[in-house]
């Protein structure tokens, strides 16, 4: 604390958990990141906040209500900095985990509506394992669409709201919340553009509901081959090797492997047709056989078995979690509705921030609400003993990570391929011609859009020849999002992210390992990550 009257200039960052989650999820991000900041910035001031008021099922309440509710405890600890500490808030960071990445999306908007960036100024927009483009799988299938049908029920608001199941009345039309967050023109946008630095990391293995293609952004996934088939994996030098002892070689970020891919270093795709000889055919369309000789019956019962996987995950290994999963979600959602109709009235408030900014800002100005000023002290809790207290952390964490490696076998179940063996990064050879790209742009191109390449050919390349060259590989890679998904991609792909794919192999648990949740022996890929996160990601200006 300064001793004079003057206060002294703060960084506050702010770090928010996920879905059912706690903020002691953040501890060893927390600790990590304080250490390196002390030592390494030692005359500037740095505090963190993880916030609490949404923690475990208050999650279920909607992206909406949990990010109201953060933007009030930022704005409360921002003045209490003031006031207790002699700490004026003149930059602020935010991190998010999982659903934590959208809510503080929402709360962004919220600070924006409120002037907060006005006098603070926002440097780091950080979220790890967040599903961006919703939790809405793409496909057709039956599972699938059962699936899309059945489980936002079970996560209350939030769950509709992931899945895009929800509907604001939007410029005189029905959008779901994810897709107006990402509208150009909210405020949610125009505020999350205000962060000078935008990064993101996404689990590639073991994490299906927050995968790539979600919560990298993208518009496929090029290493789902990671989850259908486990026989392929990445080695130590980067090469991804396939049970037809092909392979392909990818890069690790330099210093932070076999952990962090870096998704802008060159690959290069081989076996490609030469456009002129395609053309001199004067065929309209492209007929590239990607299929494999595989045996039909193996793959058929590799299918089944991904199925017999789930049964015994539910029926036999936990049937116990299954049943309080289930139990304590309808309990919950039920708890959920009454908390979210007690606290409508916030949303309510902020009614104007659903409106395109362009169209309100004039009203807005004249309805904010001042920052508060005098925060009121928090009421401390009873406490238990902490040896109880250990070991009903330590139960709960392994509750709660048996619980995503669960929902990820329905996932996988679910949205199994009927070739288990295809990937992007083995197809058939078919010529001679060689590509150079990378991870990134191979990620932004929208191939669901196109319907004839030749037609096309602008969103693929430059010229027919690249666009020749990208359609070979992506053609059979579609994932079939909704145009609802495909605009979320298409414009928070706008906002330049650093992108990072974490590849860990020593658990199944990766969604937890990722920011190291908990101390586990197996989590110590996690560790690397977070090691990146704090000496090469987080900025100071």
């Amino acid at each position: 604390m300064n001793n004079n009257n003057t206060p002294s200039n703060c960084h506050l960052i702010i770090l928010t958990h996920g879905l059912v989650g706690t903020s002691e999820h953040f501890d060893y991000i927390d600790e990590t990141l304080l250490n390196h900041l002390t030592l390494n910035h030692p005359d500037k001031h740095f505090r963190t906040f993880k916030t609490k008021s949404n923690e475990k099922f208050k999650t279920y309440d909607g992206i909406d209500l949990c990010g109201s509710r953060v933007a009030d405890e930022i704005i409360y600890e921002t003045a209490r900095l003031q006031q207790y500490e002699n700490l004026k808030v003149t930059e602020i960071s935010i991190i998010g985990y999982s659903l934590g990445g959208l809510i503080t999306r929402f709360a962004i908007g919220i600070l924006s509506y409120k002037k907060y960036f006005d006098s603070i100024t926002p440097v780091n927009f950080v979220t790890f394992c967040s599903p961006h483009v919703g939790v809405l799988t793409p496909g057709t299938t039956l599972s699938i669409k059962s699936f899309n049908k059945f489980v936002p029920y079970l996560l209350g608001n939030s769950g509709k709201q992931i899945f895009l199941k929800d509907s604001i009345k939007f410029d005189n039309t029905n959008i779901s919340l994810l897709e107006l967050m990402a509208n150009k023109n909210s405020i949610f946008y125009k505020g999350l553009q205000q962060f000078k630095y935008k990064s993101l990391y996404s689990n590639i293995r073991s994490d299906i509901r927050t995968s790539w293609w979600t919560s990298g952004i993208s518009y496929i996934n090029p290493f789902e081959i990671l989850d259908k088939n486990q026989s392929v994996k990445i080695d130590d030098d980067g090469f991804i090797n396939f049970p037809n002892d092909s392979k392909f070689e990818l890069s690790f970020v330099e210093n932070y492997g076999p952990v962090l891919l870096d998704v802008n270093k060159p690959i290069k795709f081989t076996g490609l047709i030469d456009y002129n000889i395609k053309s001199s055919s004067n065929s309209s369309t492209l007929n590239i056989n990607n299929d494999i000789e595989e045996n039909e019956v193996k793959i058929f019962f590799q299918r089944k078995f991904k199925w017999l996987v789930l049964i015994f995950n539910t029926f036999i290994y936990i049937p116990m979690w299954v049943c309080w999963f289930l139990l304590m979600s309808m309990l919950q959602v039920s708890t959920s509705f009454i908390r979210v109709t007690k606290e409508s009235a916030k949303l309510k408030d902020n009614f104007y921030i659903y409106q395109i900014i362009d169209q309100v800002t004039t009203t807005v100005s004249n309805t904010i609400p001042p920052l508060c000023s005098n925060p009121t002290t928090p009421v401390l809790e009873p406490c238990l003993s902490n040896t109880y207290v250990e070991e009903l952390t330590k139960l709960e964490n392994e509750v709660h990570d048996q619980g995503d490696v669960f929902l990820d076998s329905v996932f996988d179940a679910v949205t199994a391929p009927k070739d288990l063996n295809k990937s992007i990064f083995n197809q058939p050879l078919q010529g001679e011609n060689i590509l150079e790209t990378s991870i990134n742009k191979i990620c932004s191109i929208p191939i669901d859009d196109i319907e004839n390449w030749q037609k096309d050919y602008k969103i693929l390349g430059q010229t027919r020849e690249e666009a020749f060259q990208y359609y070979q590989i992506l053609k059979s890679f579609k994932m079939n999002m909704s145009p609802a998904q495909r605009t979320i991609v298409k414009n928070l792909n706008d906002l330049n992210w650093n992108k990072y794919p974490i590849y860990i192999t020593k658990t199944n648990a990766t969604h937890a390992a990722a920011i190291y949740r908990h101390n586990d022996k197996n989590f110590e890929e996690g560790k690397i990550v977070v090691e990146h996160f704090c000496e090469k990601v987080f900025k100071i200006n």
